[in-house]
């Protein structure tokens, strides 16, 4: 059994840990090593899912993540939580989907990400992405768990949220929109960390730029702004430090002593 660390680090990827380029910073790969031989976790706190970001997690040596933003919950390795949507609610969001909307899903859990259909929609997002498109299977929920589904399409979203009450819908790309259940975010998924642990007393600290680090923000000890951060989140943040292109995780991470 693992100790319980000295603090825990929340980190969110695009426009934080990751660079302008997509890339992670030498700073802050050898900031994260000085974390772990400190006894304080690293966690990355993102609406991907852990599988996409499998190779990310090998090259940082983090193996913690707050996944499909709060949906699933992994802590060294070990599935702490998931918050998987009812399989009753993913057919009428499907059937409304493919009817009605003519807009197609993606259908992601913490280990495997499926298609409803392979067409423009889905080429459009993943290569945005710089990603494959994932294996089509209009049929993966009838038999997995699902704890996010994607919208695959540029607007249209607005139709969805009085139908499916139980589903919170956020755009956080021009070709798709993440839907999970309702009240999730990467707050709720810390909180189902710290509980689950019994991590309740450690020290927490949260990294991010974006509106959908928000409750991350609103849940941590102590909430840390990029530079590049929108002014919204700014003003949520006990400190902002240099933007995610100018060693922004190090400097910060050094000023709270941490490093």
């Amino acid at each position: 059994m693992s100790k319980k660390p000295e603090a825990i680090v929340f980190f969110d990827l695009d426009g934080t840990l990751f660079n302008s380029q997509i890339e992670v910073l030498p700073s802050t790969l050898e900031a994260i090593i000085k974390l772990k031989h400190n006894n304080i976790i690293p966690v990355i706190a993102t609406g991907r899912t852990p599988c996409e970001v499998a190779n990310l997690m090998e090259k940082t040596q983090i193996d913690s993540i707050i996944g499909m933003n709060g949906q699933a919950v992994l802590y060294e390795g070990e599935t702490v939580f998931t918050n998987n949507i009812d399989q009753d609610v993913i057919n009428r969001i499907y059937q409304f989907s493919k009817q009605q909307m003519n807009i197609p899903l993606s259908f992601y859990n913490h280990e495997k990400m499926r298609v409803s259909e392979h067409g423009k929609p889905a080429e459009a997002f993943y290569h945005y992405l710089k990603q494959q498109v994932p294996p089509v299977d209009d049929q993966f929920y009838l038999k997995e768990s699902i704890q996010m589904l994607l919208l695959l399409c540029e607007e249209g979203e607005s139709h969805y949220r009085e139908i499916f009450p139980e589903l919170t819908f956020i755009r956080n790309a021009p070709y798709c929109v993440d839907v999970f259940n309702h009240g999730g975010s990467k707050g709720f998924g810390i909180n189902k960390l710290l509980q689950n642990k019994d991590f309740t007393d450690v020290p927490t600290y949260a990294f991010g730029d974006g509106m959908n680090d928000f409750e991350m923000f609103l849940t941590v000890d102590h909430p840390v702004a990029m530079g590049n951060a929108v002014d919204e989140l700014k003003q949520q943040a006990e400190f902002i430090t240099d933007t995610n292109n100018k060693d922004g995780i190090a400097k910060a991470l050094q000023k709270f002593g941490l490093i």
